[in-house]
Parts: structure tokens; C-alpha cells; sequence
């Protein structure tokens, strides 16, 4: 499976399971859930690959008033793991889930 956009993806999703005949706003509000549900997926699948040291030291940085999104996301970068293995089998995962296939 290649890498493409999370947008992209879940169109693909929505097309592949035949939700294509739906007013547009409907559509809409659909690809903005499965998109917020993917990134969540994403997110939790990539903190589970994190060392207990790693997870210790996200905990420690979580707890300063000036932790962003900027920041979790340097951090995780630089974490050892993989991103795009991650979100790669978190995408492969979550698309069999939506078209009913085993994941």
C-alpha cells in the first residue's frame, strides 16, 4: 500500500465502500470522523511503540504549560520509532476495519 494523504485515504475509503451517493455536507461530516478517528489511531499506535523511558519522559514533558503539537511531534520524531511504519499499518489496519475485512 502506498503512503498517501490521510485525506486522500479516507476518501478512498468512502469511495470503496460505495458512500458516494450522499449530500455533500453529510460526506463531509463523515471524512472528518474517520479522519479524527484515524490520527487518533495514528497517535496511540505510535505512543505504544515508545521505550518506558521515552513514555517517562513524555509524561514529564505533557506537564509544562508550553507543550504543543509542535512539540509532541519533534519529540516523536526523535523518539527512535518509525512514524511512517506506524501510520502505514495503523492505515492498513483501519481500512480493513472499515470495509469489514479482518485487520
Amino acid at each position: 500500500m502506498q503512503m498517501q494523504s490521510v485525506d486522500e485515504f479516507v476518501e478512498s475509503i468512502l469511495d470503496d465502500k460505495g458512500i458516494t451517493n450522499v449530500e455533500p455536507d453529510i460526506r463531509q461530516e463523515l471524512k472528518e470522523d474517520m479522519k479524527k478517528r484515524l490520527m487518533d489511531q495514528i497517535n496511540r499506535a505510535a505512543v505504544m511503540k515508545l521505550s518506558e523511558e521515552k513514555v517517562a519522559e513524555l509524561n514529564k514533558l505533557m506537564d509544562e504549560p508550553d507543550f504543543t503539537n509542535e512539540k509532541m511531534t519533534e519529540f516523536m520524531k526523535n523518539s527512535g520509532i518509525n512514524l511512517s511504519e506506524v501510520a502505514l499499518d495503523t492505515m492498513i489496519k483501519f481500512r480493513g476495519f472499515y470495509m469489514g475485512a479482518e485487520a
